[in-house]
């Protein structure tokens, strides 16, 4: 009970944690996006030196200089008077933001209700009981002068009092106040809130009609019955039964049933898909606001170099190198030896690979074998890798202190090269998914957090003011480019590329300490290149995809709104439906010998739409229910029994999706089509977009006689060729034979690697695996591995010479095989040529 009570706690805290965390990046975003300038300190620092200048001056003009009780006083009268200021300015703010826009729409409400319902009413009322003799209703007691009265005059009145508080509690109160919010309850105050509108008025007038004007008394009957100026307002006018009426009570009970329950109702299906809405985009707009917050950064960091460069001439550092050059050097160690091979993809964020091996283990640093690739070697007396471009040696007049120093980092490379080679030589293996709770989990905090963050996605200066206007993509695209010629002010001068260790300022937590997370932040959204340098393109590539992956959000958020209210349109049908049939029964209304003779016309005519209300919901529910693609995601379909081609399927852009169609695009040829969603709903849906890390697959043949030496060399080529490009692949994740042709003379290797893109990104996928082959196709010639296929038919006659000199290493050219002896061994430090055709930036 007690580990059970612990979890129980343990479950909100974490909940707790995590909206207060989605509030924080919200609030984060929002204070990036309305910071205007940095340069505060520096403002302050000039206003302080003009201050100090003018008492100077008054000094010098013969003033008499003030004592400290002077200023003491003076000080204390200002305080005083800037905390009334500002709570005047507040109480100034909050009118003006809150009554002073509802006073026009109040007031021509107001005079729309006297011109043209009370004044003409009192004037018939007049009418009839001073000129008319005050005729009465049938054979009641009850003049028609009174009922003009009441329904013209006292209900509009009461109606008008429910028309004010409407203003004051929803406009003001609930929707203003965090007072009535925390007094009241999220939940009743979103009740409150829910009843805007036609249902606080048909709750409020029937509760006011309870307290003025129902009842046998005489209030109920003439507010003005105390006087006897106007008889038209008191006992003289007669009326009996109205006020205390049982029809007129169940009528007031009526209203009040329909105002509760279409309230309820709101806010039923407001948290019911807002909670949908939140479990679908909750995820991707975290993360989403993550690198939105950390562009902002950036752009604020390059709007401090760019305010510093106009101060000091020549290149700038954002750390100092004599304090900062071992956080330095270690920043550049974690980009050069990244292996992060988590990054989120621009989709939906699928299972990761835990100890999954996307690269050789790497080689002590003595090590000189040719077959395992070395991308860096340590030096025992250096901090950092030694073909660093960024190295810095640090210079120690104790030299014993320099070789401990080496030795323990060359045990701690040992120690972490035996984990890697570990790692490595374990299968691949993924991490279960952990199957999350219902959406009833999602509090009303985080849907209001939700709303916020998408509200700052609609924004103008989308990542910060620093970084500029990105309200269209030409505009992010310029601003991306302006903040990369900001942070080349503090690169070197003749420098092509802005080296990485330009952000490792913003790495470091409030202690100076780099941060690890936020290091594989910097790393996951620019991606540099392993030599820890960021070329423009790469930049506002990087910008660019955070552009796109936001507008296909905010798409899809709307999308997603419009299909809620299309269903919110159903379930009203249906709800307003029974609420009539409840309502006229509790008025006294018999409509159920009507009801049942049409329901029999309706029934005689179902079996004709049968099928068609069967794929119809069908539909509602792969839409509502299965939500198996968004605006803008590439969707495949294809029978569930079918296999699926290991090459990616074609695919279909999604433009517009509703609950009775969705409309796509070929993305091959741009032509638009339109499905039924119940056509859909039986078949399989691949989605491109939540298919992150693409798997591709590479087939290359090897004649039978091609050494097993060679290929394991052809191997750390292709190895150190995906290696090199980590903003394009995660790794090499298989290399096997798959199949042995004597016959054919050939052995087929399949290639495996792990594309950083997903397979939304068709295009990207497919160049780096057509750069892939490519590469591959050059390795096999200069191996001298490039297999040929015999001619047919095959000449399999062989004298003796012939079979002499096949086993020797060499075949007649006369049997159309081409001629192969053997060559001496290579390794990969041959193939630097090769490498050198496929350059890594573009």
């Amino acid at each position: 009970g007690n580990q059970g009570q612990s979890s129980l706690t343990s479950d909100k805290a974490k909940k707790a944690e995590d909206a207060h965390d989605t509030a924080t990046l919200a609030d984060r975003l929002r204070s990036l996006q309305l910071k205007r300038s940095n340069f505060s300190g520096r403002l302050s620092f000039q206003s302080s030196n003009a201050s100090a200048a003018s008492s100077v001056a008054a000094g010098a003009l013969g003033a008499e200089p003030e004592s400290n009780t002077d200023k003491l006083l003076d000080a204390l009268s200002r305080a005083d008077q800037t905390k009334n200021q500002q709570w005047l300015r507040q109480l100034r703010l909050e009118y003006d933001h809150l009554i002073a826009p509802k006073i026009p729409t109040l007031e021509k409400s107001i005079s729309h209700t006297l011109f043209f319902i009370i004044f003409p009413c009192l004037a018939v009322s007049a009418i009839l009981f001073y000129l008319v003799d005050n005729p009465m209703i049938g054979d009641s007691n009850t003049s028609w002068s009174w009922l003009v009265l009441f329904l013209g005059v006292r209900q509009m009145v009461i109606f008008e009092f429910a028309r004010v508080g409407e203003i004051f509690w929803i406009e003001i109160l609930a929707l203003r106040s965090s007072f009535f919010n925390m007094v009241v309850g999220p939940y009743l105050a979103l009740a409150v809130i829910q009843s805007r509108g036609w249902p606080y008025i048909c709750i409020f007038w029937p509760v006011l009609n309870f307290c003025f004007l129902y009842g046998n008394h005489e209030f109920a009957k003439h507010w003005l019955f105390w006087q006897d100026m106007l008889d038209i307002f008191n006992e003289v006018n007669p009326v009996d039964g109205v006020t205390d009426d049982n029809f007129y009570f169940r009528l007031l009970m009526v209203m009040i049933f329909i105002g509760v329950t279409v309230s309820l109702k709101r806010l039923t299906i407001a948290l019911y898909l807002g909670r949908r809405t939140v479990e679908h985009f909750g995820v991707e707009l975290e993360k989403l606001m993550a690198k939105m917050i950390l562009i902002g950064e950036v752009a604020n960091l390059a709007k401090s170099i760019e305010n510093r460069n106009a101060l000091i001439e020549g290149p700038l550092s954002p750390l100092n190198h004599e304090i900062d050059d071992e956080k330095l050097v270690r920043f550049r160690e974690f980009v050069q030896n990244d292996g992060i091979s988590d990054v989120d993809s621009p989709g939906r964020p699928g299972r990761k690979s835990a100890m999954a091996p996307t690269t050789h283990p790497p080689p002590p640093p003595d090590s000189s074998s040719p077959l395992s690739p070395s991308p860096v070697q340590l030096d025992a007396t250096d901090e950092g890798p030694r073909n660093s471009p960024g190295h810095l040696p640090r210079s120690s007049p104790d030299q014993s202190a320099q070789g401990s120093t080496g030795s323990k980092q060359k045990k701690d490379y040992f120690s972490s090269a035996t984990n890697a080679k570990l790692i490595y030589l374990l299968s691949e293996w993924e991490e279960p998914e952990i199957v999350k709770g219902n959406n009833s989990n999602v509090s009303v905090h985080d849907l209001v957090q939700f709303r916020k963050a998408v509200s700052y996605m609609d924004d103008k200066y989308r990542f910060s003011h620093a970084f500029g206007p990105a309200k269209t993509r030409v505009l992010c695209v310029e601003s991306a480019q302006k903040v990369y010629d900001r942070l080349m002010l503090s690169a070197e001068q003749d420098s092509p590329t802005l080296p990485f260790s330009v952000f490792a300022v913003l790495a470091m937590d409030a202690n100076g300490e780099l941060v690890e997370s936020k290091m594989k932040s910097l790393i996951r959204l620019l991606r540099p290149d392993r030599n820890g340098s960021l070329m423009k393109l790469d930049f506002v590539k990087s910008i660019d995809a955070v552009y796109k992956q936001l507008r296909l959000l905010r798409a899809s958020i709307a999308n997603s709104a419009q299909i809620d209210l299309a269903f919110e349109r159903i379930v009203n049908f249906l709800f307003y439906f029974f609420v009539v049939v409840i309502a006229l029964a509790i008025v006294g209304i018999n409509i159920w010998t009507p009801f049942l003779s049409i329901n029999a016309f309706v029934l005689t005519f179902s079996i004709l739409y049968k099928d068609a209300a069967s794929k119809y919901f069908e539909g509602l529910l792969l839409i509502f229910n299965r939500r198996p693609y968004d605006i803008g995601d590439r969707i495949a379909t294809s029978a569930p029994m079918k296999d699926t081609s290991g090459d990616g399927s074609s695919t279909w852009f999604v433009d517009k999706v509703t609950l009775f169609t969705t409309t796509v695009r070929f993305a091959t040829t741009n032509e638009v089509a339109t499905y039924s969603n119940g056509s859909l709903a039986p078949l399989r849906i691949i989605n491109a977009n939540r298919s992150p890390k693409a798997i591709l697959y590479l087939v290359i043949k090897f004649g039978l006689e091609t050494p097993f030496q060679r290929i394991k060399v052809f191997r750390t080529a292709v190895e150190n060729f995906i290696n090199a490009r980590p903003r394009e692949w995660v790794g090499l994740i298989g290399f096997r034979a798959t199949r042995v042709e004597a016959d054919m003379g050939f052995i087929e290797y399949k290639i495996v690697g792990e594309h950083r893109e997903a397979w939304q990104n068709i295009g990207a996928i497919l160049e780096s695996k057509a750069d892939l082959a490519s590469f591959c196709l050059e390795v096999t010639k200069k191996l001298g591995m490039r297999y040929e296929s015999p001619p047919m038919p095959v000449n399999l006659s062989a004298n003796s010479s012939d079979l002499r000199q096949l086993f020797e290493g060499e075949v007649n050219d006369d049997d159309g095989w081409a001629t192969r002896k053997r060559t001496k061994s290579v390794s990969a430090d041959d193939l630097k040529d090769v490498a050198a055709m496929f350059p890594t930036e573009t």
